[in-house]
């Protein structure tokens, strides 16, 4: 049987391609149907026929439209796919309450109603579907319920599906029974659904529980659930089960996430099947092709890596990741001499549907600083090219800044003050963000 690898965040999942029915129709909703002004917030399309990148282990990507009552022009946005073969796209914008609606920012009023259309061009008769799904800003101090019990139930397809367990999954339950994927793909799969809220179970404590075999009717239910012998509250007390033995992890707030012993991180099957890939590059004879081969696939092993271990910081379109003083490039230290040196290397992601710029021109005239609460220090050293970063949607690349001795040309000394906390700002015209250093 032929196979194809789903690869969502932090999860991998092996699917027959039967997956990819063209017959399917998106669907396209709003994380929440109340939205809070001056914030971001996330909206997904469902469409399992719209993966249609030929090139393996990279997501697909196509735009939407977004608008409100107070800006009814509205912008497009791109939605990315959450992971490789997911049919899983996702989009994100920022509804603001005052400025300009522009790249992904909705400018939207309290009380207004927020509008998200898909156009399906896949449809199996050869037309087209367009899908629109609506939200509201919310009005401080206000019930939103009576004002979207307004609007047309077929205008917030989460309300009305939240509860009811995707296809995929059904699909995989019984390709696990029949023995065609493994228990760490089920399982990861199981664990993706409950962390984003799509089926529900209890967290409980493991202590007493836990076990390292799935018990053989739990299987048997997945089977009979698959062929539709039982119900979906049958099939979900069975991966209660497996939560209460600590087969699948419940994060929650008291405790960290755990994985079990039984799959490997998902994260580190993702970078393997990267490595894979490039691996394949190397067979190609011809340099050039194979640099256009590669190229690609480090550059996704390269953000893959950071957001393994980085904090994210989300400023307006740009999402910066950075891995701490002492991972590679980031570096603190004092010379010999007495000069402190301060290294910071970070990756930055362009998220949004516009291309955009990261800039940093000379010491004053640069969007990246380093604070004590009274000293702006700016950079004795950077990697930016003519002063700044352009990057299109979806591009990312990693940037070195040094903090050092006094270059000249408006740039300071960095100095170091045990008793002070240091940050590394940014101060772009999209955003700004201060990101602690723990500097000693």
């Amino acid at each position: 049987m032929n196979k194809l690898v789903i690869i969502f965040p932090l999860l991998v999942i092996v699917t027959p391609l039967a997956f990819a029915d063209s017959s399917n129709v998106g669907t396209i909703y709003w994380k929440q149907d109340v939205v809070s002004s001056n914030s971001f917030v996330d909206i997904y399309v469902n469409d399992n026929d719209m993966n249609k990148k030929e090139y393996p282990n990279f997501a697909d990507k196509f735009t939407i439209t977004v608008w409100s009552d107070a800006s009814p022009d509205g912008l497009e946005i791109q939605v990315v796919e959450n992971g490789v073969y997911s049919g899983i796209f996702k989009g994100t914008v920022y509804i603001a309450d005052s400025g300009e609606t522009t790249k992904n920012r909705l400018v939207s009023n309290p009380g207004d109603f927020l509008y998200a259309k898909y156009v399906d061009y896949t449809l199996p008769d050869g037309s087209t579907s367009e899908i629109v799904s609506a939200a509201v800003v919310k009005i401080s101090g206000q019930s939103m319920d009576d004002l979207l019990d307004t609007l047309d139930p077929s205008l917030r397809p989460m309300s009305s599906t939240q509860n009811e367990i995707p296809a995929w999954i059904k699909n995989n339950a019984g390709w696990w029974a029949d023995g065609t994927i493994t228990d760490g793909e089920f399982l990861s799969g199981i664990e993706f659904l409950i962390k984003d809220e799509i089926i529900e179970v209890a967290p409980t404590s493991t202590s007493s529980q836990t076990s390292d075999v799935i018990p053989a009717w739990v299987k048997n239910n997945a089977g009979w659930w698959a062929d539709g012998t039982i119900t979906d509250g049958e099939f979900v007390n069975g991966v209660q089960h497996l939560v209460n033995s600590g087969l699948v992890s419940v994060s929650t707030n008291a405790e960290p996430e755990q994985r079990t012993s039984a799959e490997p991180k998902n994260a580190d099957s993702e970078l393997a099947a990267l490595q894979a890939e490039l691996d394949k590059c190397s067979e190609i004879v011809t340099a050039y092709k194979r640099i256009d081969c590669e190229k690609p696939i480090k550059k996704a092993m390269t953000l893959h890596s950071y957001k393994i271990d980085a904090e994210k910081f989300e400023v307006g379109p740009i999402t910066y990741y950075w891995q701490g003083i002492g991972s590679e490039g980031n570096e603190f230290y004092i010379t010999p001499t007495g000069q402190a040196i301060l290294s910071i290397r970070m990756l930055a992601e362009n998220t949004s549907s516009e291309t955009t710029a990261i800039n940093c021109t000379s010491p004053q005239i640069c969007a990246y600083d380093t604070w004590n609460g009274e000293i702006a220090f700016k950079y004795s050293g950077m990697d930016f090219t003519s002063g700044q970063i352009v990057m299109n949607p979806g591009d990312s690349r990693e940037f070195n800044i040094l903090f050092g001795p006094n270059i000249g040309y408006g740039g300071t000394e960095f100095e170091y003050d045990s008793s002070k906390d240091y940050f590394f700002r940014i101060n772009e015209d999209f955003g700004s963000a201060s990101i602690p250093l723990n500097l000693e």
